[in-house]
């Protein structure tokens, strides 16, 4: 089973505070050859405020190198 559904809003793992970040729009079950095993990939789209936005809309990922986007209650 996928662990995030469509419309997940998720960003990138990183050590650092610059990542990029959107929300799902689709997936597909695929050969990983990093681990030699099948896993879940999503295809993701950009957030307008996403560093990487301003020279592409779409990207893919690997389940593993995705976590959940934390957002901030605005009052």
């Amino acid at each position: 089973m996928p662990r995030f559904l469509y419309g997940d809003r998720l960003r990138w793992k990183t050590n650092t505070n610059t990542t990029d970040w959107g929300i799902i729009i689709g997936r597909f079950y695929s050969f990983a050859p990093h681990c030699c095993r099948w896993r879940w990939c999503y295809l993701i789209w950009l957030d307008p405020d996403s560093p990487s936005f301003t020279w592409v809309r779409a990207d893919i990922a690997w389940e593993d190198d995705l976590e959940p986007l934390e957002t901030e209650l605005v009052l």
